[in-house]
Parts: C-alpha cells; sequence; structure tokens
C-alpha cells in the first residue's frame, strides 16, 4: 500500500500569477477569431485562473508540431483519407457550445504522497511476453480459415500502434519535462497495487459500412470507434494526476470466436453464425444491401468483415486482463480496467442486442474459471441500461432455460446434466451474482415500449434458487447531497447483496468441504474394513477450492455529460459517483477477492461523458487507502465540472492541435492529457464521419492534385496516396430507409 502524506496547503492562482512555462495569467479578453487563436495560446480561456493538478505540470512541447505524433496533420483509417467535412455538422455544435460556455473557477488540492525514489521504467510491450503466453492462441479450425480476398479485407489500418511506441514516446517526454515527478509523484510499494490498463488495439477495426445511408441516419450511430479515443482521453486525464499509479499496456493477443469459454457461453450455433454473418457483408455491403437479418435491429447493430477482428482482438484482451489479474510476479495486477468494444452486456446466449454482439463480462468468468479455477464472481453492473444479456445468461447458468438462450445441446455438460420435469439443470461452477443499477425508463425497458416481461427482469430482485440476482433503479436528483443519500439508501444495495453472495457462497463451500471431510473419513474407514460396509464406498471427490472475483461492467451513459438522445429521462449520476462507487467496489474486493477486480467498457456515448466517466473510475480503482475519518479521497469534484471536461473534449476533434502558448493551468495540463491520450489508440482518431468500406473496386490512379500535393508526397508512399485516391468524395442520400425497431436506444429528440 503507499504511504499517504498529509496534503500541502492548496495553491490559488490569480491573475497575477505565473504558470509553470512562466507565462502570466490574464483576464479574458474577446478574440475576433476563436478557432485561429486556439491553436496558439488559450487566451480565449483565460477565466480558468485557479486550476491546479495534482502535481506541478510544465509543457513538454520542446520540437516543431509537425513533427508531434499525437496531432492528427492527416488520418488515414480503413484504408482511406477521410478528409471531408463532417456530414453531421459537428463543428458547428462545438461552436453553439463555446458560445454557449461558462467559464468558472477552479481549485484542487495539491496531494503529495512520497516514497523513497526509485528509477521509472517505461515497459515497452517486448517485456510482456511472458503474460502474453499465459492463454495460448488455439489451435486454427476449418471454420477460421479465410479465402484470400477476405484475408485481404481483414488486414488492419495502417495507424494500429501494437507496440504502444507512441504513448511510450508522450510518456516519456511528459515525464522528461516534468523531472519533479519522479520524486513527487506518489507511488505503491508494490508493483501488483499499480492498476492495469489495458487497451483492445484491434476494437477500432469494427466499424459502420452502410456507405448509402444519409448524413441524417449517420447522426444516430452512437456505438462508434471514436468512442475509444475518448476513453484514452479519460485514461491519460487520471495518468497525468497519478503518474505512478496506473500501468499501461496493449492486448496484442487475438482469442478465437469459437473458443471453447466463448462457446460455453453462447454455445456452438451463435458464434458461427456471427462469423458467417460478417464474411457475407463483405459482399453485401458492395451491393448495398443490408448486411444483418431482417428481424435483427438494424439501427443498432452492424456488421462488417473487420468485425471478425475485432472481435478477436476483444477475446484476446478479456484473455489477457484475466490472465494478469491472477498471474504471480513483476507483471501482475490486483485492478484492471479493459477499454474495448463492441460492448457485451445486451448480448444474450444467442441474440445480439443493444451495440452487443457477445458477453464481454461472462466470457472472461469463464475463461477465469476455465483457466484459473474461479468458482463465483459478482457482476457489477452502472450502465444506464440494464444488462438484460447478463442477466438472461445468469438464469441458464442456474440451471434454467434462457429467454433467448443455448438449444439444451449445446450445453457442454447436456448428457451428464440433462433438466428434471420442471424444466431446471443442475447449477454449477462458475456461480455468477448479477447486480444492476440503472434507468427502468431508458432502454430495454423504454418507456412506452417496453414489455411486461421487460419490465419485470430490470425489476427482479432474488437470492435463492441458484439465481443472485438483484435490481436497482436511479432516482432523480437536484443537487450531489440528495444523490448520495439515495446512494446511501438505495444504491448501495448492490453491493450490499453481491457481499451477501460472496458470504453465502462461502458458508456452502464451508459446508460442502465438511460434507467431504466427513465423506473422507467414511471413506477411509471402508478401506481399512471394508467387510465392516453393507455396500462399496466410493471415493468422495473435493469441492473446488473457493475461489471470487468481482467484474464491474463499467458503463459511463449514466454521466451528466452523456447525449440526451441517449439519455432520454433525466435519469444521471454526478461524475463524483464512478470514482465513490469504484472506491467501494475495491473495499468490497479486499474483504472476498483478495483484492481482485477487472471493469470491462460497456456504454458511453458522448466524449464528454466517456472522458469524464473513465477519469472518474480510474480514480477510484485504485490501491489507496484513505484514513478512516473520510477527509482524503483522489477524487477532486472540481476535475469533473464543464470547463475541464469541455477543454479535453476539444481532443476528440479529428483536426485538434495543442495550444503553442498555454497561459494556464488547466491548459498547460489539457494539453498534455490529450498528446498522451491520442497516442494510446491512434486508429481510433476518426472523422465523425467514417464509414467502413471497401476499396478494391475502385480507381487505381493517382489523381494530379494528390500525385503533385507537396505535403502528401512528403508524409506518404506511393501505395498510401494511391489510398488517398480511393476515398469517396460524397455520402450518396437515395430513397433507402432502413427501419429502426421501437426498443432501439435511439429516439430522435422531440418525438
Amino acid at each position: 500500500m503507499p504511504h499517504i502524506c498529509t496534503p500541502t496547503r492548496p495553491l490559488t492562482l490569480d491573475t497575477h500569477s505565473k504558470c509553470p512555462n512562466g507565462n502570466p495569467l490574464i483576464p479574458h479578453q474577446a478574440m475576433p477569431d476563436d478557432h485561429e487563436q486556439a491553436a496558439d495560446d488559450d487566451s480565449e480561456d483565460s477565466l480558468i485562473t485557479q486550476f491546479e493538478t495534482t502535481l506541478n505540470i510544465r509543457p513538454s512541447t520542446t520540437y516543431n508540431e509537425d513533427h508531434d505524433i499525437s496531432i492528427d496533420h492527416t488520418t488515414i483509417i480503413h484504408d482511406n483519407l477521410a478528409s471531408e467535412p463532417s456530414m453531421v455538422g459537428v463543428d458547428e455544435l462545438e461552436e453553439q457550445e463555446e458560445l454557449m460556455e461558462q467559464i468558472l473557477n477552479f481549485r484542487t488540492i495539491r496531494q503529495r504522497r512520497l516514497l523513497p525514489d526509485r528509477s521509472l521504467k517505461v515497459k515497452k510491450e517486448s517485456d510482456l511476453e511472458g503474460y502474453r503466453s499465459m492463454s495460448p492462441m488455439p489451435a486454427p479450425t476449418k471454420e477460421h480459415e479465410f479465402s484470400a480476398d477476405l484475408q485481404r479485407v481483414l488486414q488492419p489500418s495502417v495507424n494500429l500502434d501494437l507496440e504502444l511506441d507512441r504513448f511510450h514516446k508522450a510518456y516519456s517526454e511528459f515525464l522528461a519535462a516534468n523531472p519533479h515527478i519522479l520524486k513527487e509523484g506518489a507511488r505503491f510499494e508494490a508493483a501488483s497495487d499499480k492498476t492495469l490498463v489495458l487497451l483492445s488495439p484491434y476494437s477500432p477495426e469494427h466499424a459502420f459500412g452502410r456507405s448509402w445511408v444519409t448524413k441524417l441516419y449517420l447522426q444516430t450511430i452512437f456505438e462508434r470507434p471514436q468512442r475509444l479515443l475518448a476513453a484514452c482521453l479519460g485514461v491519460s486525464a487520471a495518468l497525468t494526476m497519478f503518474p505512478f499509479y496506473y500501468d499501461v499496456r496493449n492486448s496484442t493477443k487475438k482469442g478465437l470466436i469459437f473458443s471453447d469459454h466463448v462457446r460455453r457461453v453462447h454455445g456452438k450455433t451463435w458464434p458461427k453464425k456471427l462469423f458467417e454473418l460478417c464474411v457475407d457483408s463483405h459482399t453485401k455491403l458492395l451491393k448495398n444491401e443490408i448486411e444483418v437479418p431482417e428481424d435483427w435491429n438494424t439501427g443498432d447493430i452492424y456488421l462488417t468483415p473487420k468485425t471478425i477482428t475485432a472481435l478477436e482482438g476483444v477475446i484476446g484482451t478479456i484473455e489477457t486482463a484475466v490472465d494478469t489479474v491472477f498471474s504471480e510476479g513483476e507483471d501482475a495486477r490486483n485492478l484492471a480496467f479493459v477499454v474495448l468494444r463492441p460492448p457485451g452486456h445486451h448480448s444474450h446466449a444467442c441474440l445480439p442486442s443493444g451495440f452487443c454482439l457477445l458477453n464481454n463480462a461472462h466470457i472472461g468468468i469463464e475463461y477465469a474459471a476455465m483457466a484459473h479455477d474461479v468458482t463465483h464472481c459478482a457482476i457489477l453492473d452502472i450502465d444506464l441500461h440494464h444488462g438484460d444479456g447478463s442477466q438472461d445468461l445468469c438464469w441458464e447458468r442456474a440451471g434454467f432455460a434462457g429467454d433467448h438462450g443455448k438449444a439444451d445441446n449445446e450445453y457442454h455438460d447436456h448428457r451428464e446434466n440433462p433438466r428434471n420435469d420442471y424444466g431446471k439443470k443442475f447449477a454449477t461452477y462458475p456461480k455468477v451474482g448479477y447486480f444492476s443499477l440503472h434507468d427502468i425508463k431508458s432502454y430495454p425497458t423504454e418507456l412506452g415500449y417496453a414489455t411486461k416481461d421487460n419490465i419485470r427482469n430490470a425489476s427482479l430482485c432474488i437470492m435463492d434458487h441458484d439465481l443472485n440476482l438483484w435490481n436497482v433503479h436511479l432516482q432523480e436528483w437536484s443537487n450531489e447531497e440528495e444523490f448520495y443519500k439515495h446512494y446511501q439508501t438505495k444504491y448501495v444495495a448492490i453491493l450490499n447483496r453481491a457481499n451477501q453472495f460472496f458470504i453465502q457462497a462461502k458458508k456452502q463451500h464451508e459446508q460442502l468441504m465438511s460434507d467431504y471431510h466427513a465423506d473422507l473419513t467414511k471413506y477411509n474407514r471402508y478401506l481399512l474394513k471394508p467387510n465392516s460396509f453393507k455396500q462399496p464406498v466410493k471415493k468422495p471427490i473435493p469441492p473446488p477450492k473457493f475461489k471470487p472475483l468481482i467484474i464491474i461492467s463499467a458503463g459511463f451513459d449514466a454521466s451528466e455529460y452523456e447525449n440526451p438522445q441517449m439519455q432520454r429521462h433525466g435519469i444521471c449520476v454526478p461524475t463524483s459517483f464512478y470514482a465513490t462507487f469504484t472506491k467501494d467496489v475495491v473495499k468490497l474486493a479486499r474483504i472476498h477477492t483478495e483484492g481482485k477486480v477487472i471493469s470491462f467498457l460497456e456504454g458511453g456515448y458522448s466524449d464528454g461523458a466517456l472522458i469524464s466517466g473513465v477519469f472518474s473510475h480510474l480514480i477510484g480503482l485504485t490501491n489507496t487507502v484513505e484514513p478512516e475519518d473520510g477527509t482524503q479521497t483522489l477524487w477532486n469534484k472540481t476535475w469533473g465540472t464543464d470547463p475541464v471536461i469541455k477543454e479535453i473534449c476539444k481532443g476528440c476533434k479529428r483536426s485538434w492541435t495543442p495550444y503553442k502558448n498555454p497561459r494556464s493551468e488547466i491548459t498547460v495540463w489539457a494539453n498534455e492529457v490529450i498528446k498522451m491520450g491520442r497516442s494510446m489508440m491512434p486508429n481510433a482518431i476518426l472523422p465523425s464521419n467514417m464509414v467502413y468500406y471497401d476499396n478494391k473496386t475502385h480507381t487505381t490512379e493517382i489523381p494530379d492534385a494528390l500525385a503533385n500535393n507537396k505535403m502528401l508526397k512528403g508524409i506518404m508512399d506511393p501505395d498510401l496516396l494511391m489510398r488517398v485516391a480511393q476515398t469517396p468524395s460524397k455520402d450518396p442520400e437515395d430513397e433507402r430507409r432502413v427501419m429502426r425497431h421501437t426498443r432501439s436506444y435511439f429516439k430522435r429528440g422531440g418525438n
């Protein structure tokens, strides 16, 4: 555990103060052109004069801006150069927001927690082969074979950075510009106490592929690769506050959609069907045809061939996270946050739903059981929406038939564990409890569209019959004091029920062990005097060792910064909730799971929701120990205020450029946050109108305008220029209409 020092008195900045770079803070003055000025300095935002990070941060940009790898000079995406203006008017919306923005003053608490100096070692992926090899890749199967044409299509984005070289460079420059951090930065005595942040670099490969849809329709696609960029900015914000609390890694491993642990969750039929649909989507999209079955919600679910790549990356990332949490040695980590997509908690065994194709949490649990003997797991779901898929799979694990479950012959134990006359099988390991805090008025229980079964499922509370399910509904609130009254009296119930789940499981295990020892004693007596027994006595089988785990389904669409078209009923949580709740989960883990928690990214669809939510969540997902009087917490409420989040949101613009002359502490800090965040997953830096397509049938000649462009020639080879030439020049708007199911996530504002 870290050594905690008493925080120093916070420093108050005023208009006469100077930032770490020596520039004076000046009062706000109206500027004639905000966009041009923003690239040079931050004087248009200079009313932000009282922001302070946990450590004084100096600018790290000491080299020419043209060589800054975090700045999107030109973005190559899916074999395309996306240089078109945004179809959805994002720039116009941002300008309106900036006009309405009220910039406040900030103050944060400076917290210095010192341990003896130790040299910093930035780990490269080449140093991590040990933990990668813990979960070997399954042998290739016939189902996994690709044609030559499909192999070409499945080539990943040219911006894929598997080795995290760009991030390592940006992080090293950040530390080099701030050498005092090596002395002042809080550290843990044990490396295993650091929180693993595991990125899924193949996740951006899953992208919307219907190139014929209208601009208006494209605005309704919320689950998009760009979500990962916003999440990475949230990671970077936490990393700059506490540089030595987190260990950022890439998972380069690809799992198989036909792995045993995937099939135990989803059966054999669904993974095969999903794989075939992704393969077939290649031809259908080229023909401008809908690539998913007609009875699916085509507004929420889309597929391309590269969805296979993304899903394999997600499965491999899940496996890597579990392996790391249960490994031993220097690379072991007890806490992990996994940045991946598509999300999973709406996915039933055999039905995709609500953007979800596979259930990430249950796949992780099944893998943990098979590879590391985990026996019990509590899923704590804080997404705005009820995780109907995760709960339905818990019914299956308890021995009941799921609403959209596997066929009986798809269970791995269907021969030795048949259903009884009432349709129930014996519950088997791992035992899983599902505990959810959500909005009962939102999907899949959308107000006005919900079915009786959906409402019942999202309100169910039971702790018996091999079921451990507890659902709590979010309430309205007018201030944080009122919200935290709800938290202390209502919302904490999901933590209390998870605690009950583990306590009961532990007692049941102790009883099983007691019965086993009694049977073993009887068996040993039988071996000594077999003639004294009327019937032979079988050797008892010991129960599995009790080994629990906590998984968080970390959805951030309940954030106060979520898009109102996604969050339509006035129900949200303050940003501080994510730090508070996660901190309480870590406390629960110390009691029951030896501190082991894995958090999987679920929802969160606006940039602000993801940035603020991930930032707060990671501040809570640490192994720090607070004083008993509760006077000191890592999260400071000013970090989640509008001006702070809006400043970081600027980094989600594809054309972002840093302040050349930042004049306030918040803009110095935001520059570093954005630079490091954009370096984590550069293949997620995409234009808002990005649509996947295959360019094989397009022109193979480079137009003179491109061939003679000096800037492009300087940064691209001829092959890359060819891809630029093949970029679509417009968004076709035909008469095609894509119908969206009434139970969809999206509902147009004002309807």
